[in-house]
């Protein structure tokens, strides 16, 4: 927690500017909201390696009768809720709210969204941690799924920008419809697949999105500015922010991301605590 607060207090000190409600700040607002979300999520690598160790030592223990895996995943599972709420205090308030003097009135719904992230990067770390047996492989494959989320997160590069040799209309479709978070709505006749299910999947689209309209509702502009001309601005140069309320869809998919991910350690957990060595008979 002291890292987390350390580390967003040092960007937050960086973007001092940002806290001025002006055109000209409207970009740093957004780009400090991603560093203080970004780096501590990225620091879940360190719980690859811290998790993959514990597990070892509740797979022999499990195998030798003296604890139910079951018991162990939903011990933990229930100690690490509230870590996450703890995680985003540490994270918003001073950094963002004292430091960057963002609204109070967007405080409880950022925790939430701040802790619903956690909560991914948490469950992709638990995941990876079982799954591979080497913990340096966990950590590269954690990496790989915190640098995906940047690069499909809609702000860097838009859905709209990228070409495959594949068409899957009616899928591209129902997924536009549902969740429109890759960058922006695509047209009908741009249905190029299939890599760009990566930007319905990776989590800093959905957070990024939800935090810009639910801080800046609750900012007064200078210049005459309004949280909608605010928002639609941003969105001229990042697709992925809107001035529709989306807040509670994103929340949701952002708890169904890290669900996916929860169900496939559970799983991991209870097929690798119950193999064990065959004996063999002497010859």
């Amino acid at each position: 927690c002291l890292i987390f607060l350390v580390m967003c207090m040092v960007f937050a000190f960086v973007y001092w500017n940002a806290r001025d409600n002006d055109f000209d700040q409207l970009y740093s607002k957004m780009w400090i909201q991603l560093w203080i979300a970004s780096v501590p999520t990225n620091m879940g690598v360190v719980a690859v390696y811290a998790l993959n160790d514990e597990f070892k030592s509740i797979q022999r223990e499990s195998q030798n009768g003296m604890v139910s895996a079951g018991t162990y995943v939903f011990a933990k599972s229930m100690l690490v809720l509230p870590i996450f709420i703890i995680f985003a205090f540490f994270s918003l308030l001073i950094p963002g709210y004292l430091i960057q003097d963002m609204p109070w009135e967007a405080f409880g719904i950022h925790v939430i969204l701040y802790a619903s992230l956690m909560f991914v990067f948490e469950s992709v770390a638990e995941a990876l941690s079982v799954l591979f047996d080497d913990p340096i492989i966990g950590m590269l494959q954690f990496m790989n799924f915190w640098f995906g989320s940047f690069l499909f997160g809609g702000f860097l590069i838009p859905e709209s920008d990228l070409y495959w040799p594949l068409k899957l209309a009616p899928v591209h479709e129902l997924l536009v419809r549902q969740f429109p978070v890759g960058g922006f709505l695509i047209p009908e006749s741009d249905l190029y697949w299939p890599l760009k299910l990566f930007y319905y999947i990776m989590p800093y689209a959905y957070y990024i999105r939800s935090t810009m309209y639910t801080v800046f509702q609750d900012t007064t502009f200078s210049d005459g500015l309004t949280s909608d001309e605010a928002l639609e601005e941003i969105g001229k140069v990042f697709p992925v922010i809107e001035t529709e309320d989306n807040v509670a869809q994103d929340i949701a998919t952002l708890l169904a991301i890290g669900a996916v991910y929860k169900i496939m350690y559970i799983v991991a957990v209870m097929v690798k605590t119950r193999k064990v060595a065959k004996i063999q008979t002497p010859n």
